[in-house]
Order: structure tokens, then sequence, then C-alpha cells
């Protein structure tokens, strides 16, 4: 089965890394230096262990480096803002039984591509995976857990039989996998962390240790925990409030020096994912009428006009 993985940043370069390493058949999209590099020497994954992985002969081309060989799965793994521009390459190398599989930090990705593809077969998900490009074809894994989360939401698995084989190809690859029905309640309880620490860490300019132990930075994280709960709640999303205690844990689990790439996109001057993360955030509140005033707050500051 042919995998073609579109961005082979922290995330897409883990999944095909990954999957590569246990000899199925992958194609990487990358760009610039880091594409070279690969095409080159290989890609090379530093794991959270120690452990350096040389992965030798990855396939690896640019988005107009493509033929027209088409794909089983296409895992989706730009940055939001990205988002349309790769809507060609996938009606491209996508045909009827393609199974397309957006893990971006959004709500939305999959209706975006569902609208621009209709004739796809386009599900929605989101990964448990810190990693980042550490240099030109090589790719830091900062902790152990890699989980992807994916579903054709109110639809069994059972409609995609292709799915069978990609679980096994992903578990044989050390690589966690979930199918959900209900998936869009999985993405926000994914979000939820990374929106959290994403609007406290830029709207402070601190790593995870300021947020951690200093408790006016601590605080600012459990009061948007706290809103994302109640919107949760709103929109069905969750009923508990396991918002606020797993991703407080999380937090507490993290390095003194992680940070989120939003964070290391504003340093950079590049563009970002602040209306993914956090404006996103300002509107589900909007919409199902809770309030959010440490959102609103951080959003304003970084424009959001509602």
């Amino acid at each position: 089965m042919k995998y073609l993985i579109i961005g082979a940043g922290g995330a897409g370069g883990l999944i095909g890394g990954f999957l590569a390493r246990s000899n199925f058949d992958v194609t990487l999209v990358a760009r610039g230096k880091h594409l070279a590099a690969i095409q080159e020497k290989g890609l090379i994954i530093n794991r959270y262990n120690k452990e350096k992985i040389t992965i030798p002969n990855v396939k690896a081309v640019s988005q107009t480096g493509l033929g027209q060989e088409r794909f089983a799965i296409v895992f989706v793994c730009v940055k939001a803002y990205s988002i349309k521009e790769i809507i060609p390459v996938l009606e491209k190398v996508a045909d009827a039984q393609t199974i397309i599989i957006p893990i971006l930090n959004s709500m939305e990705t999959g209706n975006i591509l569902r609208a621009a593809l209709p004739s796809k077969s386009i599900c929605d998900g989101c990964i448990y995976i810190t990693g980042y490009v550490s240099a030109p074809g090589e790719i830091t894994q900062n902790n152990q857990i890699f989980r992807i989360v994916y579903g054709f939401a109110n639809q069994s698995k059972a409609n995609y039989p292709i799915l069978k084989t990609l679980e096994s190809d992903l578990r044989i690859s050390n690589i966690e996998v979930q199918y959900s029905s209900d998936i869009f309640s999985q993405i926000f309880k994914k979000l939820a962390f990374t929106s959290a620490f994403a609007s406290v860490g830029g709207y402070y300019h601190v790593k995870a240790k300021a947020i951690q132990q200093i408790p006016a930075y601590r605080e600012v994280f459990i009061r948007l925990l706290r809103e994302l709960e109640q919107i949760g709640r709103a929109a069905n999303y969750t009923t508990s409030a396991e918002i606020v205690e797993n991703n407080t844990a999380i937090l507490d689990h993290l390095t003194g020096e992680f940070t989120t790439s939003f964070q290391k996109d504003l340093a950079a001057n590049k563009p970002d994912e602040r209306e993914e993360l956090i404006f996103a955030m300002v509107r589900l509140a909007q919409k199902y009428q809770v309030p959010a005033p440490t959102y609103l707050k951080i959003a304003k500051h970084f424009g959001y006009i509602g």
C-alpha cells in the first residue's frame, strides 16, 4: 500500500520516517534545504530516549516533483494556513479509493477539504506527538507519545476496509492509532492543550518551565482550560472536568524548554496558526454563547477583530 505524507516537519517527518523504517512504501513531500538533505543523506530521527535513527533512501520529492502516481493513504501534515495551497496536489494524487487524513491543529481542515474536493474520501484527524525539524533532513522527537486519532464523523470504520491495513501498518511501525466516529470531540480535546499553552506562551513569551512554576502564568493557563471546558460542554465535545485535569498533568510532564510551533513561528516572524489555535476558540465561545474573557483578551492582543 502506498503512502504519501504531505509535509515533512515534526509530525509528517515522524509518520513517514517510522513507516519507511518498517519498509512500507512511503513518499514524503518536503521543500528547500530539508528536501535536499533527505534526498542526499536520508532522514535522521533523534528520539526522546537519545536513540538516533538514520533511514536511508527515503523517497522525498517537492510538490512539483510528484508525477502521476496515485496513493492509497495521504496524510496531510502541513500548517493550517497552508491548507488551500495543497488542494491541487490532493486532486492530483488521490483517486476515488484514496483515504485523505488531515492531522492539523484545526477543527475545520476536513470541512475545508471536503468542500473543495467533494469526490474524495476525506476524514478528520489529529496527532499526539512533539517533534520538530532540528536541522535539514533531521527530525527531533521530544517525548514518547506518538498517537494518531482519526475518523469519519458518525461513520463506522467497517465502511472503509482499507483502514484495517492502515492501522496494522501503523502499529507495526510503533505508531499508536485510534479510530473515532466522534472525531470532532477528539480533535477538540487534543487542541485544548496546544491552544491554551500556545496562547500563554505566545502572549507572555515564555516556555514550559515558566508556565509550570510561575503562579501567574499557570493561573492563566488554567483559566483558558476552564473556558475551553465550558465551550466543550456547550458544543457536546466533552461532558466532564477532564480538560483541566488532563492538560495540567500534560503541562507538568513537559521538559522546561518545550514551546509550541506557534511560538517558534512568532519568534521567527513567520506565518502562524493564531487563527486556528486562538481565534477559532473565541468564535466557538461566541457561537455557543459561552463567556471566554481570557481567550478574548489574548486573541485581541494577536489582532482578533470579532
